[in-house]
């Protein structure tokens, strides 16, 4: 159940009462299955305007606002000054409005460095570490499926963006590693997945070692 719907939305349902459960549950299903039916995955900001706020400056013990972690490059892609690592700025659901599972998520990548995505053909997918690396608590975007509403952990310089991403990390044949920025934590999820698990992928490459290029 948990791969149709992260745990924070489950635990956002009112109704837990143990004799109502199978009823809600059977109503949660059948009304996700009509709406993505009727509205595709539109239905995911379907009757929702998400604002997406700019973090608010942070002031060092001098007074002077803290630079910021994150460059926004304006080719699509943005970079973490912190670490050594490029990101690209819009998610695969940003992109294309739709859910991928870790195979289509190999696809996307191929297809990316085919076409030299902002002039780079070395693109893949992300590893645990590095997508915890984005997960700010105090950072907040607001995350809406249907009637619920949560909370996503990351720079408002990524956007309206998803709540949970594929990383590179496989776990036996038939499972591999996702990140979810509700919770800040990684879990494991077919790779097939059954409706791709609400998963989309936020493509990384790393930057050329500084003192090589000097």
């Amino acid at each position: 159940m948990e791969r149709l719907f992260p745990r924070s939305i489950l635990q956002n349902l009112e109704f837990k009462c143990f004799g109502l459960y199978p009823l809600v549950l059977i109503i949660v299903l059948s009304w996700t299955l009509l709406g993505s039916v009727a509205f595709g995955d539109e239905g995911y900001y379907y009757g929702h305007k998400v604002e997406v706020k700019p973090s608010k400056p942070k002031l060092g013990p001098d007074g002077l606002p803290v630079p910021e972690r994150f460059a926004d490059n304006g080719d699509g892609t943005i970079t973490d000054l912190k670490g050594t690592l490029m990101w690209k700025a819009r998610d695969s659901y940003q992109e294309r409005k739709k859910w991928l599972n870790w195979h289509d998520a190999q696809k996307y990548i191929k297809e990316m460095n085919e076409k030299k995505f902002a002039g780079h053909s070395d693109w893949r997918l992300p590893l645990k570490k590095e997508l915890k690396s984005l997960y700010e608590e105090d950072k907040e975007i607001p995350w809406k499926y249907y009637w619920t509403e949560n909370v996503v952990h990351i720079d408002p310089v990524f956007g309206d963006t998803s709540c949970c991403f594929w990383t590179s990390e496989e776990y036996k044949e038939k499972y591999a590693y996702g990140f979810n920025f509700i919770r800040g934590q990684a879990y494991l999820s077919l790779k097939g997945g059954i409706m791709q698990s609400l998963t989309v992928i936020r493509p990384v490459r790393a930057l050329a070692n500084k003192s090589a290029s000097k």
